[in-house]
């Protein structure tokens, strides 16, 4: 499925130092985070947003209607989704890989662009646009990025990742030996299977996803990018549980994750929300003076 031309916002200021990649949510537009952009690059007059749009298809959720997207998604509004996250994940399988697909492609671009330096690069997303960003970062094969930003989002899969957090026996860095390890064969000292409980975190997503091939034996790089997760208490779209188990899975995982919960708010952003970003990104960027 082909994706239709990205929404860019060139910096304000004459240089380029850094590239923010943004998703917008299921339903939405590039431009319905146009509010969100300008007090952002009005903080980082040479930070450049690209904000990628969804192809249009068929929602299970909405009749079948044709509408923007990056995956066809379920409810997620319900303690019952929270309870059973896993039921309808299925679904979104499909779209995910082809966004995990161009999201990668355009990370290698941007990173190009700014000299090289993937710690220049930040990705984020909100809702629907968190998910499909979240897991693209988890099975982002490069180095490390300056960060990641996601608002009322959540993990999908994350049930996959509890498991193996379950399962691995993190005290001395091997499968525990009365657990069943899914990635290993008749010897799982193999050296083609993950060591770690990263990478078999991260094999778990890519068998849930359909991916081929294997993925890292050891810590992947991309697990260094810190990651900030922001959720309104009063969300009535997707229910703040799913924001917590995501940042608690990504915790287990030796991620830096902050994590922000703003109360009364609901599905959306916030100026509240805009702050604690800003604050984010000036933690995780050095001075325009140190890289002219």
């Amino acid at each position: 499925m082909p994706f239709p031309p990205p929404l860019i916002l060139p910096p304000l200021s004459p240089s380029h130092t850094h590239t923010l990649i943004l998703l917008h949510g299921r339903g939405n537009t590039p431009s319905s985070l146009l509010p969100l952009c300008s007090p952002l690059q009005h903080s980082f007059p040479s930070l450049k947003i690209i904000l990628p749009t969804s192809p249009k298809s068929r929602a299970t959720i909405y009749a079948r209607s044709l509408i923007p997207q990056w995956f066809d998604g379920w409810h997620l509004d319900s303690p019952s989704s929270v309870n059973n996250p896993s039921q309808d994940e299925w679904r979104s399988i499909d779209g995910l890989q082809q966004a995990i697909s161009y999201l990668r492609d355009l990370l290698c671009q941007e990173i190009a662009l700014v000299g090289g330096d993937s710690r220049r690069v930040f990705l984020g997303g909100l809702s629907q646009g968190c998910a499909a960003s979240l897991i693209a970062l988890l099975l982002w094969e490069g180095e490390p990025l300056g960060g990641y930003l996601g608002m009322c989002g959540w993990l999908s899969f994350v049930r996959a990742v509890e498991r193996v957090v379950r399962e691995f026996d993190s005290g001395d860095g091997r499968w525990d030996d009365g657990g069943f390890n899914p990635f290993g064969g008749d010897d799982d000292a193999d050296k083609d299977n993950p060591q770690d409980l990263e990478a078999a975190a991260t094999q778990a997503l890519r068998e849930s996803l359909e991916l081929g091939g294997k993925g890292p034996v050891t810590r992947p790089k991309s697990f260094d990018t810190p990651v900030f997760l922001a959720h309104g208490t009063e969300d009535d779209k997707v229910l703040i549980a799913h924001g917590r188990a995501a940042a608690s899975c990504l915790k287990e995982l030796g991620i830096d994750t902050s994590w922000y919960e703003y109360q009364g708010l609901g599905h959306w952003f916030y100026p509240e929300m805009i702050t604690d970003m800003t604050i984010f990104l000036k933690s995780h960027t050095q001075p325009e003076s140190q890289q002219q």
